[in-house]
This record gives C-alpha cells, structure tokens and sequence, in this order.
C-alpha cells in the first residue's frame, strides 16, 4: 500500500501531458518509470512531439552547472518548477543540474545530408521523452537528422503497430542495430531485458550473429566502421579477409557484390524487427544506387527482377544469381567513389 501511494504522489504526476497523447507515465517494473500506450498506437503515428524546457548552444563537454544554472534563470517561475520535478532514476533529486541535464537532454543539431556531419552544437531538456525507456528492439523512433535548419520539436514515431498497455520505448543509441549484447550494454552501463539481450536465448544468439553481420556488410560497402574509420582488430576483425577489405577501403568492391549486400543488411535487420520506415528510407540508397548503375545487361534485367518480388528476401534471393558477376559500370563507380571520399 505504502508503495502504491507513493507512484500516485510521484512528482512525474505533475508533468504535463498533451490531452491528445496516446500514453500515460506510470512505474515500470525494474526500470523506473515509463511511458504506456492508452490505446493501440498505428505504425508510422506520431506519438509525440514536444518543444524543450530549454536549450544549450554548446557542446556536451563546455555544459556546465554554471551554464545551466544561467538557462534556468531565464525560466518563468512555472518551468522551473517542472525541471525540478525530474528524479534520477525515478528515485531520488539529481544531485547536480549538470547530471539532471544529461540524463534527461538531447541532440538537436542538424546534419549535412551529404556528410552526416553536425552543423551545429544544439541540445534541449525534454521532461516527456525523458521518460521513455530504452530497448534494443525498440517499438518507437526518435529521428532528429534534419537538413539545415534546426529541430524545434522533438518527435518520436511507433516503428511498428503499439497494443493498449504495452510500453513504449526506443533505442537509445542509432547504431545499436549493429552492436551485439555485449557491445550495447558497455556503452549503456545498464541491462536491458528486451528479446535481443535475453541471454542463451535462441533468438539473443541469433539477433548477435544478425547485428554483427549487419556492421561487417556495412563495412563492405562503406569502406569503414561505426566511427567513420578503418577498422584494424587482428583479434575479433570484421572482415577477416585482407583482399576483401582493402578492396572495401579502395571502393572496388563489385557492382553485383554491393546489390547483394545492400539487398542482405534490408532482409537482416527486417528479420530483426529493426527496419522502420525511416531506417528503409535511409539504407535504401544502398540498393538502388547499385541497381541504377548497372550497365551489362544481363545484370540489368537480374536486378530488376530482383526488384519487381514483393519483400526484401525475396529480392535477395533473386539477386544472388548475380553474386561473383563482373558489370562494365564497375571500374567507373569505384573512380566516383574514390573522388568523392577523397581517399
């Protein structure tokens, strides 16, 4: 009893949730609180979009307590009040702004679409999104990549349909659709109990075996790893072949190779769970760019009857007619691609 009166007195009572807004914030067992579909949430709706408390134009590192304690000044009486209704970890008051902010803030800088590099040190304090938890098989989306400008809401998507009571969560890393339990978990530093972490499970040692795949094809077709670099680890290497990865470095990895890879990462991460709407958008590229730059045509007609089946394995499997197949379009691709990276 003495529990249950005190998640209804809970300070989280008292934040604000739009009238319209498909959940409701309650305890979740073993993870503080959390936020709760009221009713079934259709894949692709918007759950919620939310302006920040505050914002700071600084990096994380320069973000100090005597730079929030100046933003939290310039708040009306009302604001401040619900900045000091955040806990840690649903417990207890933050001991520092600087903690509070970094626990409950996120990035809302632009990007290059080009480049994928930030234009601008922009983070803002949101007290609902806070509250989502976190999985590593999400049913929810955050996407903050915007081109030029700058995010003014932040907004989080159902990824796949919501029933009424499940929670809502999303991952709370973008490439953890390439990490395995363990990766994920290190850079947490906290458990998360979803499918893909339940371990010596079917599914957890096949979900590891899929992301890790996932991150190696990727490599294959971008010439480096997560972090924009060539990776060099002799004791757990991503692609254990020399030949095969210098040509991944040096873009001469065929035509017909870079269809298949990209047709193989879409049915991986869809076998998954992992591939929202907004995931198939952007790794997509990595499919059709190959496909338009055929020029052998008997490549060409391979490829868009690949194309014309009606999901991502069927594709695949098509296409694999075309795996160890030379195009005329090769070598001037791996030239375009050079120049465009500069290497």
């Amino acid at each position: 009893m003495k529990r249950r009166t005190m998640a209804l007195d809970h300070p989280y009572r008292q934040l604000p949730i739009p009238t319209n807004a498909p959940f409701e914030l309650k305890p979740s067992p073993g993870r503080g609180w959390g936020a709760f579909a009221t009713r079934r949430i259709e894949r692709g709706a918007l759950i919620l979009s939310e302006e920040p408390l505050f914002t700071i134009r600084k990096p994380h590192a320069e973000i100090t307590n005597e730079v929030l304690l100046r933003a939290l000044q310039k708040l009306p009486a009302s604001r401040k009040r619900m900045f000091f209704l955040l806990r840690d970890n649903a417990s207890g008051a933050f001991q520092s702004l600087k903690h509070a902010f970094a626990e409950n803030s996120f990035n809302m800088a632009s990007e290059d679409h080009t480049t994928g590099r930030q234009l601008d040190c922009l983070h803002g304090l949101f007290l609902l999104h806070s509250r989502f938890n976190h999985s590593c098989s999400p049913n929810s989306k955050v996407p903050v990549t915007v081109t030029g400008g700058e995010i003014t809401h932040l907004q989080s998507f159902a990824t796949r349909d919501i029933a009424p009571g499940e929670e809502i969560a999303f991952s709370y890393a973008a490439d953890f659709g390439c990490r395995t339990r363990e990766e994920r978990h290190r850079e947490l530093r906290f458990v998360c109990n979803c499918d893909a972490c339940q371990p010596g499970t079917p599914f957890q040692e096949l979900s590891d075996m899929r992301r890790r795949l996932v991150r190696g094809l990727q490599y294959l077709q971008t010439g480096v790893d997560l972090d924009g670099r060539r990776q060099d680890a002799p004791d757990r290497p991503l692609i254990a072949d020399p030949q095969l990865k210098r040509a991944a470095e040096t873009f001469r990895i065929p035509l017909s190779s870079r269809f298949i890879y990209g047709l193989l990462v879409m049915s991986l991460l869809e076998q998954e769970g992992l591939l929202d709407d907004f995931l198939a958008e952007r790794l997509s590229r990595n499919v059709w760019v190959p496909f338009a730059a055929f020029e052998t045509e008997s490549n060409v007609q391979v490829a868009k009857l690949a194309m014309a089946q009606q999901d991502w394995l069927g594709r695949l499997c098509v296409a694999f007619q075309l795996y160890g197949r030379a195009d005329a379009a090769d070598q001037a691709l791996a030239t375009l691609f050079q120049s465009l990276s500069g290497r």
